[in-house]
């Protein structure tokens, strides 16, 4: 994409998201200042994409019909407890098949549609974040089969073009570049930089980096994310529990969370690994330290987050569960430090004991289908770094079992309750349950790269 040429102009956003958009509530994409240039659109457009990304939405997809794509034509399945290999894959591939057939926007377009089915007054295209899990759903798919169809590499590709749409290089707050929360044909990319949001790019990036052996990932972007991440770092002394990562630069308004500390520390621990950089390892054993103290609960479980007056979101999110689990397995494989190692199984335990994750019904059930999955992944990841203290592999794979049970079998899109109860599917949850069927297939050589 760095040979394409645009012609910045300025604009100043107002139009707010509505709360809950983009899977939390009450974001706003339109906070940034007037300096925001219009970088972008022609690719969010998709007027500009190079050809291998247009040949992976198909054009006049259910996305703009209004009426759900078949499911793709498969094998039947045999009875049993256990599942095959080939099982759970072409679980996954139907499920990332279906999100492709009923998201994407019509070809040349590679981008995707924040809601299914698509009507008048949505936005133009999703929002970062649910796009950055339909990509991780894709990517994890690739990783678990035993060799990536053509079609299954086209819409890989196309997701990277996608992200890269929403990157915006003029810089945001801190004037640092990174992905803004929103993207459309008007503006380009526009709205708050999340700092979570463009943790887990980093993390997709550097994680195809090390599967593909170096062949996948924009390692550039990566490291990008991870001084813009830094550039977030709570500096004020005075502040409660002062450090950890703002959520969000919307200034004052910005509490400080595990999903934006932990899933930093984790990208500068992936980077630390391909780089050799000690200021990365210092940086990250930082960000955990505060993590630990400022919203470890008795119960060893994570707080969500604490807001600038000091009042704790006591809320126990499983994906903050997940990303400090595979922080500290991380940790342990890099410094071999048996503290590392055991909270992780002890965070593991408590995992187990909150969530149920083996019953139907259980409270792992109740959690969005996005922060499950990203759970589930981390407990592969550290199952495979650790050993079988951590239990991964059997909750993937009986979550991801009772997600099957789930879904509509006439077009393999998730049928369960809708988000905020609304009448649509919103992409966020067809890429969780995508993710989440990847993870349960993902083999032992590729588990512990997972980011």
């Amino acid at each position: 994409m760095a040979d394409q040429t645009f012609d910045p102009a300025p604009h100043d956003p107002r139009a707010e998201e509505p709360a809950g958009a983009g899977g939390r509530p009450g974001r706003n994409p339109s906070r940034h200042p007037g300096r925001r240039a219009l970088l972008g659109a022609a690719v969010c457009a998709g007027a500009l994409l190079p050809a291998a990304a247009a040949g992976a939405a198909p054009t006049g997809g259910a996305a703009t019909t209004g009426g759900p794509a078949p499911a793709s034509p498969h094998r039947p399945e045999r009875s049993g407890d256990r599942l095959s290999t080939g099982q759970r894959r072409r679980r996954a591939r139907r499920a990332v098949r279906a999100l492709q057939l009923n998201f994407s926007l019509p070809a040349p377009s590679p981008m995707l549609s924040e809601l299914y089915p698509r009507r008048d007054g949505d936005p133009d295209f999703s929002y970062c974040w649910p796009l950055s899990q339909a990509r991780s759903a894709a990517c994890e798919l690739s990783y678990a089969l035993a060799s990536e169809p053509a079609q299954d590499r086209r819409l890989r590709s196309a997701l990277e073009d996608a992200q890269q749409a929403y990157w915006y290089a003029a810089g945001g707050e801190t004037g640092l570049p990174g992905c803004t929360a929103a993207c459309d044909r008007e503006q380009g990319p526009h709205g708050d930089m999340y700092y979570d949001d463009n943790a887990w790019v980093g993390l997709q990036d550097v994680e195809e980096h090390l599967i593909a052996g170096g062949g996948r990932g924009n390692l550039e972007r990566a490291r990008a994310i991870l001084e813009l991440l830094r550039s977030g770092e709570d500096t004020d002394p005075d502040a409660p529990s002062p450090g950890g990562i703002f959520w969000t630069q919307a200034g004052d308004e910005s509490g400080r969370n595990t999903v934006s500390t932990v899933p930093s520390a984790k990208l500068a621990l992936r980077l630390h690994q391909i780089t050799g950089d000690a200021t990365m390892l210092r940086d990250a054993q930082r960000w955990v330290s505060w993590a630990r103290g400022a919203l470890l609960a008795d119960e060893g479980l994570f707080w969500d987050n604490i807001a600038p007056d000091g009042t704790i979101d006591r809320t126990f999110w499983s994906y903050n569960q997940g990303v400090p689990l595979g922080t500290e397995a991380l940790l342990f494989e890099i410094t071999g430090r048996r503290a590392h190692r055991d909270r992780a199984v002890d965070l593991a335990d408590a995992v187990v004991r909150r969530y149920a994750p083996f019953e139907d019904g259980g409270g792992l059930d109740d959690q969005p289908l996005q922060f499950a999955a990203i759970l589930t992944a981390n407990l592969v990841m550290a199952q495979a770094v650790i050993g079988d203290r951590i239990p991964g592999r059997a909750i993937a794979q009986a979550y991801a079992d009772r997600l099957w049970s789930r879904r509509d079998p006439g077009t393999d899109l998730y049928d369960g309750e809708k988000r905020e109860g609304g009448d649509r599917l919103h992409l966020l949850d067809q890429a969780g349950y995508a993710r989440a069927l990847a993870v349960a297939a993902i083999g032992e050589k590729h588990a512990r790269l997972l980011c």
